[in-house]
């Protein structure tokens, strides 16, 4: 095989392998067919962390290609888990404990826990991650709501991060939607308030615990500029993962660098974080 000097393969010289803590990469799967989800993991396998089934779609699949989506994730490294809404419309008719055996007889692993359309109490979010860490599931929480024009009120978020943190969960998606648009963290043309984003970090623990959604590229390079590049983002489509890893290494325009310029790019936790790993 031919050999690329590391300096080549990653400039920044800042990139870790996996497994990894920091610098998660999450795709966002909206229904593609099994042959083009194995493709895509033997592609770009090392460079995806986890890959969150969109909305519901989880139960729209023949199971025995939902399975199989599931196990060869994780043969190569890479956690398929169903998206927070079909364990919303779960708990909204009183159907947990046939979602539980759902997602235990497919084979998930991590599972999401959010309230981005329903009015989920606090003391209901911490009792359903307790119970899926009770399972033998790993947990990913969501923040935000996803209706248009909702904000982030930082004490609100502080409380609620925490709470799931310390109830349990490995990390927190801040909500971005597919769209990256009017959400969040996001006004409506997808854009953000640098200032919002260096108070959350500032505010919460462990800030690198979080997972920013942002489906859109100009997003990725603002806020791999601002945080580092161990960044973690989400609901990258699947034909921006190579994009999205060479922005990670330097290895776009926009993220260029070589080794004497790596200090310019501000990072407002260490890359070794202390977040827990899988």
């Amino acid at each position: 095989m031919t050999y690329v000097h590391p300096q080549l393969a990653d400039p920044s010289g800042q990139r870790t392998a996996k497994p990894r803590d920091t610098g998660l990469t999450m795709v966002i799967d909206t229904g593609i067919s099994t042959n083009l989800f194995r493709d895509m993991i033997q592609l770009a396998g090392p460079y995806v962390d986890f890959v969150k089934l969109g909305f519901g779609s989880s139960v729209l699949y023949p199971p025995e290609q939902l399975a199989d989506k599931v196990a060869y994730g994780r043969q190569h490294g890479v956690e398929v888990y169903p998206g927070g809404t079909f364990l919303e419309a779960a708990w909204a008719q009183g159907l947990e404990e046939e979602y539980f055996r759902f997602v235990t007889e497919v084979g998930f692993s991590y599972i999401e826990i959010s309230d981005g359309t329903v009015d989920l109490p606090l003391a209901e979010r911490r009792r359903l991650i307790r119970e899926a860490r009770e399972r033998g599931l790993s947990v990913i929480t969501e923040y935000g709501k996803k209706t248009y024009g909702s904000g982030i009120a930082i004490p609100h978020m502080q409380e609620v991060v925490e709470m799931d943190w310390d109830s349990g969960a490995r990390y927190v998606i801040v909500e971005g939607r597919e769209s990256g648009k009017g959400v969040g963290i996001y006004d409506d043309t997808g854009h953000f308030d640098e200032q919002l984003v260096q108070d959350i970090v500032r505010q919460l623990s462990q800030p690198q615990r979080l997972i920013w959604e942002a489906p859109q590229k100009h997003q990725q390079i603002h806020l791999i500029r601002l945080l580092g590049r161990d960044v973690n983002l989400g609901n990258i489509a699947m034909w921006d993962i190579y994009s999205l890893e060479c922005l990670r290494r330097g290895l776009r325009s926009d993220t260029f660098c070589h080794r004497p310029a790596q200090a310019r790019f501000i990072a407002f936790f260490a890359p070794s974080g202390g977040g827990q790993g899988r």
